[in-house]
């Protein structure tokens, strides 16, 4: 389950990076987002009433090795419900925010148990750890080019 879950973590988005315009406190992970050898993607919707919906797959070719579909609720704090595989839902709520990054947190979780994600430009990055920040793993991506 750590594995799977970490490694949809690592996807970047397929749909271009939109202007922060949006005024939902997390539109700014809005659009596609990859990594740099383009194997991992990550999408995120616009938000839609509040709620933002993602998926995630590692890419071997043209063959999907791995997919991860997300849902953060709206709340007082945000809740991420991951569905790595299909498994699920695995939640983290909100534990921290700024204009442009937000960390989530489940330290009854076995791996993660902290998420957090930032933006900067055309720039997304994730990374994920133990509640203490031990055993942590960074991302970047980037806007999709398609």
């Amino acid at each position: 389950m750590k594995r799977a879950l970490a490694a949809c973590l690592l996807l970047g988005g397929c749909v271009t990076a939109p202007a922060a315009t949006s005024d939902h406190p997390l539109g700014w992970i809005s659009g596609c987002w990859e990594n740099a050898d383009g194997d991992y993607r990550e999408v995120w919707s616009a938000p839609d009433h509040g709620y933002l919906f993602g998926y995630a797959m590692s890419l071997k070719g043209e063959a999907v090795t791995f997919f991860e579909q997300s849902r953060i609720h709206p709340g007082k704090a945000f809740t991420f419900n991951a569905y790595p595989g299909g498994e699920g839902p695995f939640r983290f709520t909100e534990i921290e925010r700024g204009e442009k990054f937000i960390v989530f947190a489940d330290a009854s979780h076995d791996y993660p148990q902290r998420i957090r994600y930032a933006r900067d430009g055309d720039r997304m990055t994730a990374e994920i750890s133990l509640i203490d920040g031990s055993e942590g793993q960074g991302f970047a991506f980037r806007a999709c080019r398609d």
